[in-house]
């Protein structure tokens, strides 16, 4: 229950003159059942060679619908689901769970007599039902056929462009329906009129993610064919878990709607969190129409699988200092789910559709406690901008060189990128070994006897992580387990500091925890978070009006090594502070064992090909690789390595046995390669370990 005015009033009068922790105010759980009750149905149409989507393959129009069983109230606003890259055949085990480990569905739209077709798109039900009941249309397309597990494409590696194309002919096809009737009988219903395509929202998974990415831009490119097809569609909501990004020949970002990433802490897929990039990028973009909040909820204990239900075996290793939410059997993760659930349900209810509610996407504002219920479940950081737009917020420091105006006590800084994260985004790396009121480091905004005005801003924000030991995150912090925490102080023009006001009672700074990664090994992420501190928790508003720097004092924790990024000042409404929650559990969770099973490897052939086929057209080498262990599809790329040399153009068998990949090189970048070079393949284009097929003999070519 909220205050009235005068109490309103009292409280923050009391709010300027005590210490520093404001108010503690905790964003709504959004995760209810709302009041519809729901159905589902699907609509499959023929398979064909479409010359929009993929010229070369042929592709299909698949997805289950989600909706209230009384449509009454339409229209309805859309959300559009995307699964991401897997197996489209599985083989049923006696539990009755399956191993997703066939591809023949991608080409022949069947599987063998001992598998079953994967359905990949209704491993979100649990997410579509629930938005379903508060009246949303959930379509949830399935991308089996041509997609998943489909030869790659120079400049489309990872098939996200060809999934971006292959949404938008389905939101064509729906938007006909829409308009004119028409739709399938298996859907069960008339869809006319059903749909509000002023109010949509696409939420992807993994490929997924950078695949609604990629519709969004193909729709609003200059020239795009696609609006004139589907008519005038706003969306007002991209929500991406665990995607990948840069696996197109184009940068692809969310500027100009409102945009959140789930970032699992304990992928085993995509290990490096790529999904961090686009907030970093998102950060640079200053001109935003409109402008749009951009966020990122980092999950404890999750890793990439476990979001999809229909994806049964883990991907991940277990977690690093820290406690996972899953198990590495077969199976799935209800506490993971929970965690999808609270944040697509603060997101899309937040943001899409006539009657949204912004208090519910406060969940993903750093400037309010998460739900208890959802803290009981894991730890969730967050990063948090109303918009990086001008008109917005303003940049304070972005540490894109060693500024002049910086100055410093007691510390040693320097300046660079910070490892997982976009080669844009810089940082302060700050190294202090003696706390106390001589050890501090301050970004000024003007110079010596210089300040601004900052009283039209009503926040103070900014973005930290712990550092790691080594280069590549590899050894644990003896300090993960424990709270780092330091004073935050505004600087007038005069020199004069307001009151300070203590980190940890806005975040708490542990970590960097992470994940075992199979054949990397341990990897912590330094994930930028953001801490939001409202500008009246500093009192003294004449040294606000007249504003020359920011100093962070290390007077509290005795040692420590902390990135400091993105220091901003906000003009969104800022109404309450987050106080701090308890450190996560520092626990280091290791992996069950599993029976350790030889890789038998072996270089199938290495031919030079002239003519059109699977791999290209015109003269092309292709190394074929054979294994006893599966190479599944997966978010990251199947990448072959030779020596320091990297080439993801691969496919697997029409046949879809995973057992065997083919790599496609070009004449001259086989010519280029060294004989007796090691050769390997691996998921990322660093990730390490993977399958070693020991060492290139180029005399095997043949011809």
């Amino acid at each position: 229950m909220r205050p009235g005015p005068a109490a309103f009033a009292a409280c923050l009068l009391l709010a300027l003159l005590a210490p520093a922790a404001a108010r503690p105010d905790t964003a709504p759980d959004p995760t209810a059942f709302g009041p519809h009750a729901t159905t589902s149905s699907e609509y499959k149409l023929p398979a064909a060679i479409d010359p929009e989507v993929a010229p070369e393959i042929a592709t299909e129009l698949w997805a289950r619908v989600y909706r209230p069983a009384d449509l009454a109230a339409a229209p309805h606003p859309l959300l559009v689901f995307l699964h991401g890259n897997h197996g489209t055949c599985g083989r049923l085990k006696e539990n009755g769970r399956r191993v997703d480990n066939g591809t023949q569905y991608t080409f022949a739209g069947t599987c063998p007599p001992t598998q079953v077709v994967v359905p990949n798109h209704e491993g979100f039900a649990y997410l579509a039902e629930r938005l379903a009941s508060w009246g949303y249309v959930v379509v949830s397309i399935n991308t089996n056929r041509g997609v998943n597990g489909a030869p790659a494409l120079d400049g489309d590696f990872g098939l996200n462009l060809r999934r971006g194309r292959l949404v938008l002919r389905h939101l064509q096809r729906l938007a006909e329906w829409n308009a004119a009737g028409g739709a399938p009988a298996s859907l069960g219903f008339d869809l006319q009129n059903q749909l509000d395509f002023q109010s949509v929202g696409l939420l992807g998974h993994s490929r997924g993610g950078e695949g609604l990415r990629a519709a969004y831009n193909l729709y609003r490119d200059p020239a795009s064919p696609w609006p004139a097809r589907l008519g005038p569609v706003r969306f007002q909501a991209l929500f991406e878990i665990a995607p990948v990004d840069g696996q197109t020949g184009r940068e692809l970002n969310a500027d100009g709607t409102a945009w959140n990433v789930l970032l699992p802490m304990c992928d085993g897929d995509v290990s490096d969190l790529k999904g961090v990039r686009v907030f970093d990028r998102a950060l640079r973009l200053r001109e935003e129409e409109p402008a749009a909040p951009k966020s990122t909820l980092t999950v404890w204990g999750a890793n990439h699988n476990y979001f999809n239900s229909e994806w049964q075996r883990s991907d991940s290793k277990g977690c690093l200092g820290h406690r996972r939410l899953f198990r590495n059997q077969l199976g799935g993760s209800a506490e993971q789910r929970a965690t999808a659930l609270f944040g697509a349900l603060a997101f899309f209810r937040g943001h899409v559709g006539p009657n949204a509610d912004p208090e519910l996407a406060r969940l993903l504002d750093p400037l309010y406690e998460v739900p208890a219920s959802l803290a009981e479940v894991t730890r969730v950081d967050r990063g948090y901008t109303p918009s990086a737009d001008a008109a917005v917020t303003t940049v304070f420091d972005d540490f894109d060189g060693e500024s002049a105006a910086a100055s410093a006590s007691g510390v040693t800084v320097t300046y660079g990128p910070v490892l997982r994260h976009s080669p844009v985004q810089r940082a302060a790396a700050v190294t202090w070994t003696q706390a106390g009121q001589g050890t501090w480091f301050q970004s000024n905004w003007a110079g010596p006897g210089a300040g601004l005005d900052a009283s039209g801003f009503q926040t103070l924000d900014f973005r930290v992580s712990r550092q790691c030991i080594d280069e590549f995150c590899h050894q644990p912090d003896p300090q993960a387990g424990t709270v780092t925490s330091f004073s935050i102080q505004l600087v007038g023009r005069d020199g004069r500091l307001s009151r300070p006001v203590r980190l940890a009672d806005y975040f708490t700074l542990t970590g960097p925890v992470g994940a075992l990664i199979r054949g990397f090994g341990p990897a912590g992420h330094p994930i930028l978070q953001t801490v939001r501190i409202p500008l009246a928790s500093f009192g003294r508003p004449s040294i606000v009006s007249d504003l020359r720097g920011v100093r962070f004092t290390f007077d509290d924790t005795p040692a420590d090594e902390i990135f400091l990024a993105n220091i901003r000042l906000s003009n969104a409404e800022a109404t309450a502070a987050l106080p701090a929650g308890a450190p996560g559990a520092a626990e280091d969770d290791s992996a069950e064992s599993e029976p350790a099973i030889p890789d038998d490897n072996q270089v199938a052939s290495i031919r030079a090909i002239t003519g059109h086929g699977a791999g290209g057209t015109g003269q092309r080498v292709e190394i074929e690789l054979r294994s006893n262990r599966e190479f599944l599809p997966q978010g990251e790329l199947l990448v072959l390595a030779v020596g320091d040399r990297r080439f993801a153009r691969s496919r697997y068998r029409e046949d879809g046995d995973t057992r065997t990949v083919i790599f496609t090189l070009t004449p001259e970048e086989f010519a280029a390669l060294r004989d007796q070079d090691p050769l390997g393949v691996q998921y990322g284009s660093s990730a390490g370990g993977g399958w070693s097929f020991g060492r290139l003999e180029k005399s095997r070519l043949t011809r």
